[in-house]
């Protein structure tokens, strides 16, 4: 009898070690309840957790924090008067225990804290953002905190239970796996496998399509609902007020600048997606122009389509033309004013800062005045600080003296056959394109050179093709710098031979207005 004894107070001495202790009150008496500790600290749900004290025989039940955690004395494993066993319950909290007795409750003055991890079995695939996802599994009571990618933060869940936890979605939520944060002695967090897809707005289709600047637009597609800013090609800044939005329609008004092209949908989150389709836009058109040459003074006709959107006609050197002889969808008139030069035929359009240029050259009969010119590149040598000169393909002599357009000097150049050759490239410079609109340059075509063709590269790529001719004398041409490239700073010129063909030209009023 005395070999088994030793065994078990060892063992509970061991026990007692581990356990959580209570404040006792000053004056103990040995019939009436009181608990004295309660432990072991550190212990898992399904855990045996012992109660040491005094009068423990009359406790009826043992309740813990959290929803249905009460356990019943029928579902101890053991109980005297000194001591009570019983396994810790899932639903159980961090927090006080409350010893259940017929002449009242006894809560202990220290909390219980266990060691969990949450366990997540499924969480809601896709979600709005304000709308609500699903996270079940075990333990859930036990989070506080989810995190979503980009560290959006969620600590107030719409509902929380031991094996569901409910959390909005937040507006600015991006697509990914959640971050599940938890309390308890082993309190950490992890990542979910899980990944939760956030819906993002999408367009479908726009109405009408085309349409013009200024006018309202339909967006027609999903989720549009979700919409903080619409992008419209070539306008930088984003549309924000909209006429009207709900799921499946946004209704916003053309900016002024807009090209055909996608349109962008961005949600709060800073996410965009792409329309499905261009949103085209209402331009006027030219399709022939007539006559061409044509002499200062005369009526200049302008055959196309939607040319009644038309606000104004853009001639090379001279103001713009806003009073038309006549105006129609299909053709306008208007009388050519003297000083005008060479160049492309621009129209404005109505309520767009968008234009329209011909896809051939104007010709004036007679003697052109000089193209007017703001900034030079050449104007009988290179005149902007930074040029290195380069090229290949051919000769060049920049310091030519016949014939020559304005000054003293021209630019002479060879081509060589098959080269493709720039024996003129400009390069090193950085010259931002901000104030501009137009490049300019002067050519003169000779005998073997007429007909052939030449490309303007700007910064080595894309470029704008002229044909050269007549032979014998110069033309001035005027290239909207759109036609060029869409770079912003220039820093490479290439007057390119097109065709792998053997020529010679003359080059001078090289610059940008």
């Amino acid at each position: 009898m005395r070999q088994l004894i030793k065994p078990l107070l060892a063992v509970l001495t061991v026990l007692i070690l581990g356990l959580v202790a209570c404040e006792k009150d000053s004056d103990k008496k040995s019939d009436k309840t009181e608990l004295l500790s309660f432990g072991p600290t550190g212990a898992h749900h399904g855990d045996t957790l012992v109660f040491i004290g005094t009068g423990l025989d009359k406790v009826t039940a043992i309740q813990f924090t959290g929803q249905s955690a009460t356990v019943e004395k029928a579902n101890f494993k053991s109980q005297s008067s000194t001591l009570i066993t019983l396994l810790v319950p899932d639903a159980a909290e961090k927090g006080k225990v409350t010893l259940k007795t017929s002449v009242g409750d006894i809560v202990s003055k220290t909390s219980l804290n266990l060691g969990v991890t949450p366990v997540i079995s499924a969480i809601t695939g896709e979600a709005k953002p304000g709308t609500n996802v699903t996270i079940t599994g075990e333990y859930l009571n036990w989070v506080t905190q989810v995190t979503f990618p980009k560290d959006k933060v969620v600590t107030s869940f719409v509902s929380q239970a031991f094996n569901q936890l409910v959390v909005a979605v937040p507006a600015d939520a991006e697509t990914g796996p959640l971050v599940i944060t938890y309390s308890g002695t082993d309190s950490g967090f992890y990542e979910t496998e899980d990944t939760v897809k956030v819906t993002l707005p999408k367009a479908n289709t726009f109405t009408p399509n085309p349409v013009k600047h200024a006018d309202n637009v339909t967006i027609n597609g999903t989720n549009l609902d979700l919409v903080r800013k619409v992008y419209f090609t070539n306008v930088a800044a984003a549309v924000t007020t909209f006429v009207s939005q709900n799921a499946t329609q946004l209704v916003v008004k053309v900016p002024a600048g807009a090209k055909k092209g996608k349109v962008k949908l961005e949600a709060a989150s800073g996410l965009q997606t792409e329309s499905a389709v261009d949103l085209d836009l209402l331009l006027p058109a030219i399709t022939t122009f007539t006559p061409n040459p044509v002499d200062p003074g005369a009526n200049l006709t302008i055959n196309g389509t939607n040319l009644d959107l038309v606000t104004a006609v853009v001639l090379e050197n001279v103001p713009a033309i806003t009073t038309f002889v006549s105006k129609t969808a299909t053709q306008i008139v208007v009388t050519v004013p003297t000083g005008v030069a060479n160049g492309l035929i621009v129209l404005r359009v109505l309520n767009s800062t968008v234009t329209v240029a011909s896809a051939t050259i104007l010709e004036i009969t007679g003697t052109a005045p000089p193209p007017s010119i703001a900034l030079h590149f050449y104007a009988d040598a290179y005149t902007w600080t930074g040029w290195i000169g380069g090229g290949w393909g051919g000769t060049k002599d920049i310091a030519n003296t016949t014939p020559v357009r304005v000054g003293t000097k021209s630019i002479k150049i060879d081509y060589t056959a098959g080269s493709y050759g720039s024996p003129v490239q400009l390069g090193g410079a950085n010259v931002s394109l901000a104030p501009y609109t137009t490049f300019k340059i002067s050519l003169y075509a000779t005998a073997n050179s007429t007909g052939n063709k030449v490309k303007i590269v700007f910064n080595g790529a894309g470029g704008y093709e002229i044909t050269l001719g007549p032979a014998g004398q110069w033309t001035d041409y005027a290239i909207p710098l759109s036609s060029i490239s869409a770079v912003t700073n220039l820093t490479e010129i290439w007057i390119q031979e097109a065709q792998g063909k053997a020529g010679l030209i003359y080059v001078d009023e090289i610059g940008l207005n």
